[in-house]
Formats: structure tokens, sequence, C-alpha cells
């Protein structure tokens, strides 16, 4: 048996554990949610912080697939709404226990694009864990088409990107995942929009922080 057999395997087994936790979890906010509503939010807490060691098997198995050789998108036209909804629908007891707002403003709802759907919804799922960390009260998607590209904005009203996130897409090669083990997520997005490519172009993420008000935002765009 190979490694990467063994680390599929092991994925797979530890994701199998995370839904099982999860679910008891849910069990437990649900008694608790009238009684202790504080305890509910905190075990929501608890849900999130599952859902990012969940994400991390996935960005391990992933860049190895990656190391081998044998990681690629398989591009199908899908609609874009139904994407973004399937990442969010995740989240969507997480976001109502904790008291935070979803929006999403669509340029066109009926916008078809072609795109890996499991590898994008994925990284929004990704995006979303880390969002839902630590936004305030709100998390805002914009989703537009712009000359030939799709751009996917998520916005939150939090404290915005460590300068470290900020500067990590200028030379992502290079970064030390033992020095900064935070930033394992964001390569891992880049290395999926950069699967997708098209007439010479190829997807890539932005990330930047809003000046006035604060808040990071989180920019996929695909050709």
């Amino acid at each position: 048996m190979d490694i990467q057999t063994v680390m599929a395997a092991t994925v797979h087994d530890v994701k199998n554990s995370l839904g099982l936790i999860d679910g008891q979890l849910n069990g437990l906010v649900k008694k608790l949610f009238e009684s202790d509503p504080e305890s509910a939010v905190e075990i929501r807490r608890i849900q999130l912080e599952c859902n990012r060691i969940n994400n991390g098997m996935v960005h391990m198995l992933g860049l190895y697939k990656m190391n081998q050789g044998h990681f690629s998108a398989i591009i199908d036209e899908v609609l874009v709404s139904d994407v973004i909804n399937d990442a969010i629908s995740r989240y969507s007891e997480v976001l109502k226990t904790i008291g935070v707002d979803l929006f999403i403003n669509y340029n066109d709802e009926n916008c078809m694009w072609f795109l890996d759907s499991n590898l994008i919804e994925g990284l929004l799922a990704n995006v979303l864990t880390n969002s839902i960390r630590y936004t305030k009260s709100k998390l805002v998607f914009d989703v537009e088409e712009i000359n030939g590209w799709l751009n996917i904005k998520i916005t939150d009203d939090g404290l915005g990107f460590p300068n470290q996130l900020l500067t990590l897409l200028d030379n992502v090669e290079s970064f030390s995942f033992q020095t900064n083990a935070t930033g394992l997520g964001v390569y891992f997005c880049s290395k999926i929009a950069a699967t997708h490519q098209n007439n010479g172009r190829e997807g890539y993420i932005k990330l930047s922080n809003l000046d006035e008000k604060g808040g990071a935002v989180f920019d996929l765009w695909l050709p």
C-alpha cells in the first residue's frame, strides 16, 4: 500500500469521526439553544474548529497529490449560485446560532461558469470557516462577471488579514509552513484557483483589507 492510499484512508477516517462529532454537537445545540444560549454558541465555535481540522486534512492530501502531479480540476459548466449555496449550507446553523448575518449579491443569479464545482465549493467552505471565526457580525458575498472573469468576493467586518498573509501571495512558493502554518489554507486556495485555466489565463486569489471600516476581503478570480 503506497503512502497516498494510506493518507487517503486516514483522511477518510478522520472526516468520518469529525462527522460523528459534528452530529453529536448539533444535538447538544438543539437541547441547549433555548435554556442555555451562551453554551450553544460556544458549541458552535467548537464545531468551527472541527471544520478547520477537516479542512487541514483535505489540504494535506491535496498538497501530496500536487507534489505527485495527480491534482487537477474536473471542469464542467455549472450554475454558480448552486456551488455557493452548497458551500454555505454547511454553515447555516452555525451562522444562525452565533448571530452572524450572511448576504449574497449576484450580478446575475443565473450565471453559468466552467469550473470544478467540488474544488471551488471546498475552497469557499475553507474561506467561510475562517471568515466566520473572525467576523464580528456579518459576511457578504458579491458575485459577478467582470471582463470575462468570474469574481467571487467574500467580505467580513472583522479586524482584517494580518500583514503576513497579505504579503504571502507575492511569493507563494517561498513561503515556509514550518514557521507559519496559518498560510496553508491560503496556499491551497491559490493552487485550486490556478487549476482553472482558459485561453492562457489562470485563476487566482487576492487578499485585501477594507481601509475605512475594517474587515477582510477574499477575492476569487476564475477565467
